[in-house]
């Protein structure tokens, strides 16, 4: 029964933050089919931003392996790195006035009630290693009327910020934990982060398709990381 429902919880975990990556790009291009990418100049590629990429996927992947607690200081590394590529590219500002522009069209409870399209799970779910067909995690309307607010402060790189100060919080507890989830527990705050990142993590992808790697694989990790340790 035990193991039953670990895999239950594992299959939820993976699957909400999955979900956040390329499913959401089909929504966003088709609702903003002329968006473009920021992150590229004059057409050609964001080599640093394909490279943090790359890092952030192998250091999610790693939860899972031999050495969690060190795959996610790596992780929580990339995010801050790319938080940073992120500033410097100007994207917080362009994701507060894409959000601002479909608060007007569409009102604010339509876009607290955005979903990511699923369509694309399985082929995301490959990326990290997984081809477990995964459920969602349910709605909380709570910590997405507090994550919209807080996009509209101050963009979107503070959700990648906080889920890489909490990987490397919990790293030593992944170090002591190794690759075996332990008992269930409460974890205060962290359910709730948890929200509010797959939140944001769902709008900026599907307000720029570009950012769905690095916020859906900082959705992962968080998750991922809190599975094993059991919260």
């Amino acid at each position: 029964m035990q193991v039953v429902a670990s895999n239950v919880s594992r299959r939820r975990v993976l699957g909400s933050a999955l979900t956040l990556g390329a499913g959401a790009a089909i929504g966003s291009t088709l609702s903003f089919p002329t968006i473009g990418v920021p992150l590229a100049a004059a057409g050609r590629p964001d080599l640093v931003h394909d490279e943090l990429n790359r890092q952030l996927e192998e250091g999610v992947r790693g939860l899972r392996g031999a050495r969690p607690g060190e795959a996610a200081r790596t992780a929580a590394a990339t995010l801050r790195l790319l938080a940073a590529h992120y500033r410097a590219t100007g994207v917080d500002d362009q994701v507060k006035v894409r959000l601002r522009a479909a608060l007007a069209r569409e009102g604010r409870d339509a876009v607290l009630r955005w979903e990511a399209d699923p369509a694309m799970l399985a082929a995301e779910a490959r990326k990290f290693g997984s081809t477990v067909p995964l459920p969602r995690e349910p709605f909380n309307m709570a910590e997405r009327e507090r994550a919209l607010d807080g996009m509209l402060k101050r963009g979107c790189t503070p959700a990648l910020l906080a889920a890489a100060a909490e990987l490397t919080r919990r790293a030593p507890e992944l170090d002591r934990s190794g690759v075996t989830p332990i008992a269930r527990r409460q974890c205060s705050g962290t359910q709730g982060m948890a929200s509010a990142l797959e939140f944001v993590a769902l709008t900026s992808c599907r307000l720029n398709p570009s950012l769905c790697a690095g916020f859906g694989g900082s959705c992962l990790g968080l998750k991922l990381s809190l599975y094993m340790i059991g919260c």
